[in-house]
């Protein structure tokens, strides 16, 4: 029986992965589409992510079973036989990953296409939370009360342009600095190399999240006035708005990682998803509605600027460092997918760091995990020893911890880059995720595998989903958000 502890762990760990910084953004969007749109669109999304996540966990045990079946009667398998099976499933379900179930349905070519779109949105999500803690570090800064000439609001014709929209001069560092505050954080986190292990970090990032929604709630409802011409339905934004809100649901690229770190606790994970999925709708709901009624069409990319136009205390101060924080705390399990891509990519036997010969892990008697060759008598079917092998022990943990700092590094280049698009990035990002990962292959691969196996009708809405949201809702989305962040930085906005 599984612990309350362990549930609360595997639980934070799964809400973590689902709510970042994107949050403070959705009033932005709301002011961009209208309230009733905006709404409409967080349930669907809501509903369409959950469905299409539970999906991918269906798919992955229909492929442990397929790979794992003993061509036995059910009465003539031995115990022996019966404990490699146990041992096998659970080494699989340890380590399988999204591409490998993409390339056993769908494919070589699936592969690649998965640890792309993994890579990119993953590394998109964690770019966006160093946008967002310069920006916001920057914004809580004293401003000055005599013109101040920092060389971040510096354009190169000599002008000056705000570093978030509508800032006053500030007395902060310049942004190109303030963003290197968090790196050694971000460095340490990225040496870890079990998603449970992030477990107290999800904790502490969780509870510094609800705090800073309810703290943001109590300010904008503090002397609360609606704003004028308020708007239900703006339709010219609405593929903005699907990756923005799709974007904002930000577990897909975890999903795998998270459920395979809930060893002895896996069962639980969809009663987990449901209430995440619910906590994070209600959250992107009462935020946005009531940032756009108060501040209407003056709505920021992070409402964080419009507090602290209205409200220069250090009571607000305080509330958005622990906001920072929780983004801070968020990054860790955000870049797990990110290195996971990398480390297969460059250090599984026969890529090219990696050792040549294949050694693969197995669980052992007490449930702990030792590391099992090929020609172990346990493994009886070679065909099957190269699915989810982990990373070998036996490569040096220096290269490992080294590519893991570069891709921080070049992390830190690009959110300077993209400073003033954190809205906008986001979108793009979560158009690449939710599109891609999250409505046209998990519907996909489940067709593949269990179209014989289900209704008819579930197979129907596998198909909209794909065809609606994956190609038609994610092609229009994003050609339009590259179209804004490219005329944005020409405009300087």
């Amino acid at each position: 029986m599984v612990s309350c502890g362990r549930n609360l762990i595997d639980f934070a760990n799964v809400l973590k992965a689902f709510i970042g910084s994107f949050y403070l953004s959705i009033a932005y969007w709301f002011s961009q589409c209208g309230l009733a749109l905006s709404l409409i669109c967080i349930v669907v999304i809501a509903l369409a992510t959950d469905y299409c996540t539970n999906l991918m966990i269906v798919c992955k045990y229909e492929i442990i079973d397929r790979l794992t079946i003993i061509d036995k009667d059910e009465q003539d398998i031995t115990a022996e036989e019966k404990e490699h099976q146990n041992k096998e499933r659970e080494r699989i379900g340890r380590n399988l990953t999204y591409a490998e179930i993409a390339n056993f349905s769908l494919g070589k070519k699936a592969l690649y296409v998965v640890n792309a779109a993994l890579f990119i949105t993953q590394f998109g999500y964690t770019v966006q939370y160093i946008i967002f803690l310069g920006n916001t570090v920057q914004s809580l800064f004293p401003f000055g009360d005599k013109p101040y000439t920092n060389t971040s609001n510096v354009t190169d014709d000599g002008g000056l342009y705000p570093v978030v929209d509508n800032a006053r001069v500030t007395t902060s560092p310049t942004y190109n600095l303030v963003v290197l505050i968090p790196i050694p954080f971000f460095m340490a986190c990225s040496l870890l190399r079990d998603v449970r292990n992030l477990a107290p970090i999800s904790l502490a990032g969780n509870a510094a999240v609800i705090c800073g929604f309810f703290a943001t709630l109590g300010i904008i409802y503090n002397d609360f006035h609606v704003a004028d011409e308020i708007e239900y339905f703006k339709w010219a934004a609405l593929p903005m708005l699907f990756g923005a809100v799709s974007g904002a649901f930000e577990g897909i690229g975890t999903v795998i990682p998270v459920e395979a770190s809930m060893v002895g606790n896996r069962h639980m994970y969809p009663y987990f998803l449901h209430l995440t999925i619910c906590i994070l709708a209600l959250i992107l709901s009462s935020l946005g509605i009531s940032g756009y009624l108060r501040y209407g069409h003056a709505t920021q990319q992070i409402i964080i600027a419009n507090l602290i136009e209205e409200n220069d205390s250090i009571f607000l101060t305080i509330i958005y460092t622990l906001i920072c924080i929780s983004v801070m705390l968020t990054y860790p399990l955000q870049l797990f997918p990110v290195i996971e891509v990398i480390e297969n990519a460059l250090f599984l036997p026969g890529k090219i760091f990696g050792p040549k010969t294949l050694v693969v892990e197995s669980v052992n008697g007490e449930g702990g995990i030792q590391e099992a060759s090929e020609t172990d008598a346990l493994i009886k079917d070679k065909s099957k020893v190269g699915l989810a092998v982990a990373v070998p022990k036996s490569v040096s943990a220096w290269k490992r911890n080294l590519i893991r700092l570069l891709l921080i590094c070049a992390e830190v280049g690009i959110a300077i880059l993209f400073k003033d698009q954190y809205a906008y990035f986001g979108s793009i990002f979560g158009t690449i995720g939710a599109s891609v990962l999250g409505y046209f292959l998990p519907p996909l691969i489940h067709i593949k595998l269990k179209r014989h196996q289900v209704w008819w009708g579930i197979t129907a809405l596998n198909v909209f989903l794909l065809t609606v949201f994956g190609v038609i809702g994610g092609s229009t989305s994003l050609g339009l958000g590259i179209k804004t962040i490219v005329d944005r930085m020409i405009n300087n906005k």
